[in-house]
């Protein structure tokens, strides 16, 4: 009797078992995952969102979430990231969530002048900047190995991961950028000549429309890179006879 009791209660699980096994197959699994066929998930990065949300629902996927994230790869408005992966397989018409690329994180230049180019460079560097060169330059009035100015300047929006020029101060005696000269006066442009600490090394002078005696040509031109005792050539217009 306790055999045919036993056995009866076996034949009971085992089909409560199948059943469960049946249920959670053919009813819990396809609600949880969706009934269609597998497919590989469509690639969208890099597409406008309006389009990749066309291609998902294309494919018979659906839409899921759409988030915006800072990048800098991806234009502003297209996906920079989906979920699932684009190529694995998933069943038809499970939901494709979205990062939407709202453009690289802008940062503002600090004022760092005269500071020393270490410390300068840090916090750069803590605020995702990098330097894109470091020249120096002459200056009468910050140290030398001090920060004289940025390009672009302070107060200027880079994104993070942008690149600058860092200008350092050389002292008196270092390389600066060649003085305008043309326009001027010969007098006034041979004391701005002296007053750098350049030699007016040669003079001549052409016939010119100009009026008398203004700078037409100058060598080393403006903005070119020059040292003290460098020499400078100036010519000068002349009236036509």
């Amino acid at each position: 009797m306790k055999i045919k009791r036993v056995l009866i209660w076996s034949i009971v699980i085992i089909g409560a078992f199948g059943l469960g096994f049946i249920a959670f197959n053919f009813f819990i699994m396809p609600a949880i995952g969706g009934s269609g066929k597998s497919a590989a998930v469509p690639n969208v990065i890099g597409k406008p969102l309006v389009e990749a949300q066309k291609i998902i629902l294309a494919q018979k996927f659906a839409l899921g979430e759409v988030n915006d994230v800072f990048d800098s790869i991806f234009p502003q408005g297209h996906i920079a990231g989906q979920k699932p992966l684009a190529g694995s397989i998933a069943k038809t018409g499970r939901k494709v969530n979205l990062l939407v690329s709202k453009g690289p994180q802008m940062v503002k230049i600090p004022f760092i002048e005269q500071i020393s180019l270490d410390q300068g460079l840090r916090i750069l560097s803590s605020l995702g900047i990098n330097a894109a060169s470091i020249e120096s330059l002459r200056s009468t009035t910050i140290p030398s190995g001090k920060i004289i100015g940025l390009e672009p300047g302070p107060g200027s929006e880079l994104p993070t991961g942008g690149r600058l020029k860092v200008f350092v101060s050389s002292g008196l005696f270092g390389v600066f950028l060649m003085p305008t000269l043309v326009g001027l006066p010969f007098n006034t442009a041979a004391d701005s000549i002296r007053s750098n600490g350049l030699i007016l090394g040669g003079i001549e002078t052409i016939p010119s429309e100009e009026p008398q005696g203004l700078v037409i040509i100058q060598y080393p031109e403006d903005g070119m890179r020059v040292r003290n005792g460098d020499t400078v050539k100036l010519i000068i217009s002349e009236r036509r006879r």
